[in-house]
């Protein structure tokens, strides 16, 4: 028997009617696809949203050096007391501490975050924001190397354990290209006076990038013919060393320039091997 069709969502999947002798066979009932898309294009919004909210608000919080040792691992207790200690008129045990007791204590501003987040580019930000994770993860894990002082960064180190000389890894920089943009941002003067007497500092690197991004290089004082030197400008070495390869943020030293005599000497011999100048 025919029945009478409203219209054409009142026909049931796989029903047929002939008409005229021809038989029509019509699908079930559409899909809304446009209010699922438009569902799930809120839900990105919204995650999108509370994304760049989170962004925002743990890049505020990284301006406080209390928000930075919030975590409680030993080595920054150990770092945060040495410069509270060093403010106070301590010995500055390590360069950290040095470069708060000289800038803080001279009425400047500084904080963990400036030597942390490289140069503040976007790339850099973007680098420290995921340093940052990485080390809430293994924070969280439990996983956190507590060893005190980050001496290196390289990948292994030979160590003696109970008299017997082992490969394990050492307490290393996890970004060390963050501290070596944020050492080059502030001491551009040291890395650009040309010469011979400086060139362990203008054979970085971190020199030539910053002289090829348009920073002016500089002549030493009492120098015999600055025009000349000048004009020769820098040279792309083929080195991996950084500033923090010789300058340790966190290792406590007593020597004035805050450097390990051993350490350099092998920093220079390693230069020297890499750029092939013997």
């Amino acid at each position: 028997m025919r029945r009478r069709v409203r219209d054409d969502r009142d026909w049931a999947e796989g029903d047929d009617e002939h008409i005229d002798g021809y038989a029509l066979r019509t699908p079930g009932r559409r899909r809304n696809w446009g209010g699922a898309l438009l569902g799930l294009f809120v839900v990105f919004v919204a995650l999108a949203a509370a994304g760049v909210a989170a962004t925002a608000t743990v890049l505020a919080r990284q301006e406080d050096d209390s928000f930075c040792v919030g975590c409680h691992t030993a080595p920054h207790i150990t770092y945060r007391s040495r410069a509270e200690a060093a403010l106070g008129g301590a010995y500055a045990l390590d360069l950290s501490s040095y470069h708060y007791q000289q800038i803080r204590g001279t009425g400047g501003t500084i904080r963990c975050i400036d030597c942390h987040r490289g140069d503040a580019s976007t790339s850099d930000r973007a680098a420290t924001l995921r340093l940052s994770a990485d080390m809430t993860l293994v924070w969280l894990a439990g996983a956190i190397d507590e060893r005190i002082e980050k001496t290196t960064i390289t990948s292994t180190l030979v160590i003696t354990r109970e008299g017997a000389r082992v490969t394990v890894p050492p307490p290393v920089l996890r970004q060390p290209r963050l501290s070596n943009d944020g050492c080059a941002g502030c001491h551009k003067q040291t890395l650009l006076t040309a010469g011979i007497d400086n060139h362990t500092h203008n054979m970085l690197p971190a020199a030539y990038t910053l002289w090829t991004a348009g920073n002016r290089l500089l002549a030493p004082a009492g120098s015999k013919d600055p025009q000349a030197l000048l004009a020769r400008g820098l040279t792309p070495y083929a080195t991996t060393l950084q500033c923090a390869s010789c300058h340790t943020g966190h290792r406590a030293l007593e020597t004035e320039v805050y450097l390990d005599r051993a350490q350099v000497a092998q920093r220079c011999e390693q230069c020297h091997v890499e750029t092939r100048r013997r």
